[in-house]
């Protein structure tokens, strides 16, 4: 019943945003994204892609601790509606930042450090999910499980993406950075913590 809701709520959490930014743009509601809209669209995009995976990551710790294995299949959940947002972030950059011109996307990425930040996060995210269809997770075998410790390198870097591309930086930013530094330390210590706690 739990897994259930819980399933639910991820859904409906991927959904709502979507549609009351589809709701925005219909009724001309635009201009309450700020002075550019375009650029504040873009980032509700990619705010929200990085809002799943650090909840994706916060949630994995929450399953540790209970050891409730039952919840595991949330995280596929979570993870594909991350790259779901991360998609739409990247196609708004394309399609309303610079008209599907592909020649300036590369311009952009190769002249800006934290579009190449971006990037490599979107790579590794999109291997990753790749990884995870049943025939090549078979033909992965062990490195299957190599790969997918890249996750937590995803979240990292968009983090960082996050907070450099933000011309004053807010308080969103920095607790994002202090939640990876929190993931990376849970990373490094924690099956010590879990066999001092279940000792």
């Amino acid at each position: 019943m739990l897994f259930k809701i819980l399933r639910y709520c991820i859904h409906l959490g991927g959904v709502i945003p979507l549609l009351w930014l589809i709701y925005a743009i219909n009724f001309n509601l635009v201009s309450s994204f700020g002075t550019d809209p375009i650029k504040e669209i873009i980032h509700f995009l990619g705010y929200t892609a990085l809002l799943f995976l650090l909840i994706l990551f916060s949630f994995r710790i929450i399953t540790q601790c209970l050891r409730q294995p039952i919840l595991l299949p949330l995280h596929r959940s979570l993870g594909l509606w991350g790259l779901f947002w991360l998609s739409l972030h990247i196609v708004g950059y394309l399609a309303l930042e610079l008209g599907f011109d592909f020649q300036l996307f590369i311009s952009e990425i190769v002249s800006r450090t934290y579009l190449q930040i971006g990037f490599i996060a979107m790579i590794l995210l999109v291997l990753i999910a790749l990884s995870s269809i049943p025939y090549i997770k078979r033909r992965l075998g062990k490195r299957w499980f190599s790969l997918h410790q890249l996750s937590l390198l995803v979240v990292v870097l968009a983090a960082i993406h996050y907070y450099l591309s933000l011309k004053a930086y807010n308080i969103d930013s920095l607790l994002f950075l202090a939640l990876c530094g929190v993931f990376v330390l849970w990373k490094t210590f924690a099956r010590r913590v879990l066999a001092w706690c279940y000792r």
